[in-house]
This record gives C-alpha cells, structure tokens and sequence, in this order.
C-alpha cells in the first residue's frame, strides 16, 4: 500500500480525501489515477473521481479489483481478478447526464441570473438509452468470458436522481431492462451525499441475470 503520494492541485482536504481513496488501490492502480488528476482536463478529471470512488468502494473487504486492465482487446473500468490472475467480474461506470435542453437551460440560467429553479427529472426512456449504450459496450466480452457484468451509474448534480427513480426505470410496470439484458448482472446507483466528499450507494441486481454478481454486489450494498 502507499503511504505517499505527491500532492494534487487541491485544498488540503481535498488533497487528504484523494490521497486516501488512491492509497487504498493496487499501486500501480494508484500511481495511474495519479497520473490522469494531475495530467487529464478538469472535466475528465471529474469521471476519473467516479471511477476512483467505485474502486475504493470495490476493494474495502480486500478483493483484489484492478483498474482499466486489458481483456480480450476491451479496458472495463474494473475488473477482478482472482489468484490466478482469472477475470471473475467485470465493472464499468457511466456518468448519468441531463437531457441537452434541460442542461442548457439550466447553464444559460445560471449565467445570466446566479440561480436557477425547476424540476431535475430525467424520463425513463433516456436512461433506459444510456444504460443500453452502456451494456452493449461490455456485453459480448462478459458473455465470453462467462463471468458476471455490473454498471456502475453515477447521478451527476444536474441528474441527480432518486433511488427509487432508477428502480421503476429498470424493472417497474411495463419496464423491462433487466429482462432484456440478463448478461448484466446489476445496477450500481452513487450520488453525492449531502456532505462534502460524502456519497449513497444503490445496488440492483438484476433477476434474470445469466451470471449473478457475488463479489461487486457485496461490496457495493456493505
């Protein structure tokens, strides 16, 4: 494990904070994140801190998730490999955007008043499109490899939506995503909480999955 770490452009407790989610990752996995705060845009910075999260979240009882390895030609964000160095599962996150006039009328809001007031809903089927982008990225790569799929979505401050949102657009009445898709094994949901560098989690597994999640799932509901 390191103990340290160079210091990233930040506020001491954002330092802090960054500083011990890479110190709980691989160290090479580590040195990696290092590398893309300190060299990547602000706004690719801020996926790179979703990914981070979910692999601090991964590996806290000790599994041995590693980021962005090589597979069969593909780079999910996550993987898990086993003793032998065996791919057990796979894990990919996704940032949930607002719909493109939502966002530009709340930015076009913002810049000329300083506020902006509304409803932040986003439909059913424009997640349902997003999530179906999302599978068919890793979809044949977990069908071959036999070994369980989970999404990672994140609800940006703008699409921040609730659990029970993402629910009825997975599976409630006449919903049916996860029948559709049985090689991904769950919905992962995480969204800032309501204190700095605080967040929820949410996991859905999916009940027709062709290989159910055992590693991700528990460490994404503990």
């Amino acid at each position: 494990m390191l103990t340290r770490l160079p210091r990233l452009d930040l506020d001491e407790r954002g330092n802090a904070h960054l500083h011990e989610l890479i110190n709980n990752l691989h160290p090479d996995d580590a040195l990696q994140f290092f590398a893309k705060f300190t060299k990547l845009p602000l706004r690719a910075r801020f996926h790179t801190y979703r990914e981070l999260l979910l692999g601090t979240q991964l590996r806290q009882n000790g599994t041995n998730w590693r980021y962005e390895q090589s597979i069969l030609g593909k780079t999910p964000d996550w993987s898990l490999r086993g003793e032998d160095s065996q791919v057990m599962e796979v894990v990919d996150v996704m940032t949930l955007h607002q719909r493109c006039e939502k966002e530009k009328e709340i930015s076009d809001s913002l810049r000329s008043t300083g506020s902006w007031c509304g409803w932040i809903g986003i439909p059913s089927d424009h997640i349902v499109r997003k999530l179906n982008d999302k599978a068919n990225k890793y979809s044949k790569l977990a069908q071959e490899l036999k070994v369980p799929y989970v999404i990672a979505v994140f609800g940006e401050f703008v699409a921040s939506l609730s659990p029970e949102e993402i629910e009825q657009a997975l599976c409630g009445h006449s919903n049916r995503w996860f029948y559709d898709n049985p090689e991904v094994a769950g919905i992962f949901y995480f969204r800032g909480g309501k204190e700095s560098f605080s967040f929820e989690f949410h996991y859905f597994p999916n009940p027709e999955a062709d290989h159910p999640s055992m590693f991700a799932a528990s460490a994404l509901q503990s």
